[in-house]
């Protein structure tokens, strides 16, 4: 199935694919938020497009997610404005105006119940989905920023990995959240890291730069067991997602439309 956006709508931002793999939004950088859905055989797909009336003039949007089990869909704006919605009745859930300076990051724990966001400003802060409420703004110290987030997903471990900018060294954090404390901290890929991605079954993490390097590290030793150097070279990595039957195949976009 094909899609080409209006001239109108801008560049392509941000997409985010519903856990049923039936529908996904996208978010433009003039168009707002359109929901496309997916319909007909497995070997002639076509697209229809709709819009999200809480989302219709909600400008750029940096940040979208859908839960785990596919009951909410957030969305975090370049102007930090945070909106969690019921999918699929749409129904607003929280809508923050100066949730952030402006969204960086967001990803959804695996049970759905929280949702951790970040900022340009380099906080990061912690919501419950199922009413909005603000639970707190994780602790840093004055030179750190977080700047990625993402929740464990192995079942067994409740922890989020975050990547810090502590002055000019690039860390990588583990929260364990049931206590929201940091337990600790491991130079991993070593420089400041543009995206980062959790296997579906948990076992592995994977952190990809800003000059196209990639490092997929053992979540149970916390330690690198592939890294692969100047895969994409001086190009910065913008997303990287593990295959759901292979967790070291890992699927790369970067900027400057490469594969």
């Amino acid at each position: 199935a094909r899609h080409e956006l209006e001239e109108s709508d801008g560049d392509l931002i941000t997409i985010a694919v519903h856990p049923s793999g039936d529908c996904f939004v996208c978010s433009t950088t003039n168009g707002g938020c359109k929901l496309f859905e997916l319909y007909g055989q497995e070997t002639h797909l076509q697209l229809s497009t709709k819009e999200l009336p809480p989302l219709l003039d909600a400008g750029p949007q940096k940040c979208l997610a859908f839960s785990v089990d596919g009951s909410r869909f957030a969305a975090g704006g370049v102007d930090g404005r945070l909106r969690i919605l019921e999918w699929p009745t749409l129904r607003i859930i929280v809508d923050e105006v100066r949730a952030h300076k402006s969204f960086r990051d967001m990803d959804f724990s695996l049970d759905s119940e929280f949702l951790a966001s970040t900022s340009t400003d380099g906080s990061a802060r912690i919501w419950k989905t199922e009413d909005g409420v603000p639970l707190m703004t994780l602790a840093r110290n004055s030179d750190e920023k977080i700047e990625l987030c993402r929740f464990s997903k192995d079942g067994t471990k409740p922890f989020l990995f975050c990547t810090v900018q502590r002055g000019d060294k690039a860390i990588t954090a583990v929260y364990d959240i049931s206590t929201w404390n940091k337990i600790g901290h491991k130079r991993l890929l070593g420089k400041p890291a543009s995206v980062m991605s959790v296997s579906l079954d948990g076992k592995y993490l994977a952190l990809g730069s800003k000059d196209g390097d990639i490092c997929v590290v053992e979540v149970k030793k916390m330690e690198i067991s592939h890294w692969n150097k100047r895969l994409h070279l001086g190009t910065s990595i913008a997303s990287l997602e593990f295959c759901p039957i292979a967790g070291l195949y890992l699927q790369l976009l970067v900027s400057g439309e490469q594969w």
